[in-house]
């Protein structure tokens, strides 16, 4: 594998199993591509589906137990070489990395918690300033989380979660990771993108035991303070908006 190690589907399915990374690494990719793909219960993010259908989604790991090869410093690097894909090949394609080994019982507060920490964790190791035109303050109703010059959009996933089955994609911790030019044709207030945004609204609706978080906003309003769209409760509870838990510079 490469020093940034951002890996393909095809790759991992030919990893060799019985090393310790890929003992659980290779099983949380099949979940998570039997539930991105499962034509019976249709995966909300149509992008997302479509994305891993055609191969254009990558993937990483971070091992506890192997901070050297597989830690944080490793990953700032795949986010860059990730960043890099991503605006040269497809408009919509994903990083998905597999945070583990998975615990034996999924804690979903242990996992928001690991989730802000690996975000702040990042920022410590990246080489690029901030951006000037981004707000620094997690406050500010415009704050995004960035990296590498530049803002991204980031969510967790957990197999703790029961009723938001759209954040239940696999066996461990996945944190995705998009740039912003997967949006690009899709703003809120133009008609593709309020087309994009209900169609995958329908699909939530009928895949998930809850409505639309409030978090997410609606075909017709887009919402600030996304940081509150990173992680989403297991019910409806809301966050304050001056709440955010990122803690880094």
């Amino acid at each position: 594998m490469s020093q940034a190690e951002l890996w393909t589907a095809e790759q991992i399915e030919q990893a060799d199993s019985a090393d310790p990374l890929w003992s659980w690494v290779v099983p949380a990719f099949r979940a998570f591509d039997l539930t991105m793909l499962d034509e019976s219960a249709k995966f909300p993010c149509i992008f997302g589906v479509s994305a891993q259908n055609n191969g254009h989604n990558s993937f990483a790991a971070l091992d506890a137990r192997l901070p050297r090869a597989h830690g944080v410093e490793r990953l700032a690097e795949t986010l860059r070489a990730f960043r890099e894909k991503a605006w040269t090949g497809p408009r919509r394609q994903s990083l998905a990395v597999f945070v583990g080994p998975p615990a034996e019982v999924p804690d979903l507060d242990h996992d928001r918690e690991r989730f802000w920490r690996l975000l702040e964790d990042l920022r410590a190791h990246d080489r690029s300033p901030w951006p000037d035109d981004s707000p620094r303050d997690p406050t500010d109703p415009k704050w995004d989380w960035c990296f590498a010059g530049e803002p991204w959009f980031t969510f967790m996933c957990s197999p703790a979660y029961v009723a938001r089955r759209s954040r239940a994609i696999g066996h461990c911790l996945t944190v995705v990771f998009q740039t912003r030019r997967i949006f690009e044709g899709l703003a809120g207030n133009t008609p593709p993108g309020q087309k994009a945004k209900k169609a995958v609204r329908d699909r939530l609706a009928a895949y998930e035991e809850l409505p639309p978080h409030p978090h997410l906003g609606s075909a017709e309003r887009q919402v600030d303070s996304k940081w509150r769209q990173y992680f989403l409760p297991d019910d409806l509870t809301e966050f304050p908006v001056d709440a955010c838990p990122y803690k880094g510079v």
